[in-house]
């Protein structure tokens, strides 16, 4: 008896009150921006994590040009259903422009017996060669696709610029 009435003890249970609430009346918890609680979307968590860790953004842009430098192009299965997000790639790593009927690259300090362009038409689409050879060091080789509306290509190296049209 004793033990029931002295609440020290350990047999005796005490009663913690439970509070309830209805789902519409729970408001979505935050602190400092974050989500808290299970009420949080995945996707929300997701785009709150993005925004907190900027560094990936730099992360993602260093290996973008690692890949593209060394012939290879990120997101791969993006290029091949949108070819023409490839050629933008890899134009851009050489710090060249696309134009709707063309592109342009440069190429300073070469001679245009230095640069070799040429193209391949295969079963799935059409693609550039573009080598460019240097005394000392190995050939820059890189390969584009061409846009499907690319008919005739012409090349021309003026000022230190490869200029290419369709």
């Amino acid at each position: 008896m004793e033990a029931a009435h002295n609440r020290y003890t350990m047999s005796t249970w005490e009663t913690v009150h439970l509070e309830t609430e209805s789902f519409d009346e729970v408001t979505e918890k935050t602190m400092d921006g974050k989500t808290l609680g299970l009420e949080a979307e995945p996707q929300q968590l997701h785009a709150e994590f993005h925004i907190q860790a900027g560094h990936l953004s730099d992360v993602q842009i260093n290996h973008q040009r690692v890949l593209t430098a060394s012939g290879m192009i990120p997101e791969t299965h993006l290029a091949e259903i949108e070819p023409e997000r490839r050629l933008a790639w890899m134009v851009d790593q050489l710090h060249g422009t696309v134009n709707p009927d063309g592109l342009m690259i440069p190429l300073h300090g070469a001679n245009d017996s230095d640069i070799q362009v040429s193209t391949l038409e295969d079963e799935t689409q059409r693609q550039l060669r573009i080598i460019v050879k240097e005394a000392g060091h190995d050939d820059l080789l890189r390969i584009l696709p061409l846009p499907a509306e690319a008919s005739e290509i012409s090349a021309h190296f003026i000022n230190g610029r490869l200029h290419l049209r369709w």
